[in-house]
């Protein structure tokens, strides 16, 4: 007589174990990183820096220079605001200054004629004193005026609002005639992105994180379009995306200038991790 018919109970306890055991080794794999079965990381394009274009000076929007989606150099007038205010000041100062020059060159005078008749004996030390206290007085007015006319003058230049770096302009959010005053709310006029560089952001599961270093070479591809890149950020939080866990990897390459890529393209990352 076999043991099965002397134990019948005990093919269906070993099933039982069987399923649990299945059930267990599921749960010890790891909710895991966007990975294919060749291990290469699924991820998304992105710029690799991005500028929120902002007027440095008040005033009212006098033209727009560019579009979205049109790449410009670095200092690239982006936009022009009315400057006739500032034009105004800069006549004024202007002003003050060649008057106060008048002044202090009276002033000058004051005091060398002083400085004669106290060396003649005669006047008192205390007129020469006096002449040389206005002397100071008309040339730290004078030195004020000439500040303000540097100011306004920076005002002027400020109203061409430049870009800060070579990129493309994803967007503009103002209008012709528009009044932006950064003092009250610092209002966005555009968004640039620096495309020079780009990323290619993932998620790589904690098991595999270990394996990977800041400056390791990576193949990024997008689309029929291979890229050489380095990992230029490793995580150091777990974060989840959607059902994928893992640390975020940002990968840094240089597309060219032939390349036409848009944030958000879906990107494939090639870990190079050979020893």
């Amino acid at each position: 007589m076999s043991i099965d018919r002397l134990m019948p109970g005990r093919p269906r306890r070993r099933l039982l174990l069987s399923a649990i055991a299945c059930c267990t080794l599921l749960l010890l794999i790891p909710a895991g990183s966007a990975a294919e079965e060749d291990g290469t990381l699924k991820g998304q394009l992105d710029w690799g820096q991005t500028y929120r274009i902002t007027a440095p000076v008040a005033g009212k929007i006098q033209s727009i220079e560019v579009g979205p989606g049109e790449h410009v150099d670095q200092d690239t007038t982006l936009f022009r605001l009315d400057t006739r205010r500032v034009e105004a000041d800069l006549r004024a100062a202007q002003a003050a200054i060649d008057r106060l020059q008048l002044e202090l060159d009276e002033a000058d005078r004051e005091v060398e004629k002083a400085e004669d008749l106290y060396d003649q004996t005669l006047i008192a030390l205390r007129e020469v004193e006096l002449a040389r206290i206005e002397q100071a007085t008309v040339a730290a007015r004078l030195a004020e005026a000439r500040a303000q006319r540097d100011r306004a003058r920076a005002d002027r230049d400020d109203a061409s609002v430049r870009a800060p770096a070579s990129g493309r302009v994803t967007r503009i959010d103002v209008s012709p005639g528009q009044f932006v005053n950064p003092a009250l709310a610092p209002a966005v006029l555009a968004v640039l992105g620096h495309g020079d560089t780009m990323r290619a952001r993932a998620l790589v599961a904690p098991e595999r994180v270990a394996s990977l270093s800041e400056g390791q070479a990576v193949t990024i591809t997008v689309g029929d379009d291979e890229f050489s890149g380095t990992i230029d950020r490793i995580g150091w939080e777990l974060v989840s995306d959607n059902e994928d866990q893992g640390y975020r990897v940002e990968a840094e390459f240089s597309p060219g200038d032939d390349a036409v890529l848009r944030p958000g393209q879906p990107a494939r990352i090639e870990l190079r991790t050979d020893s």
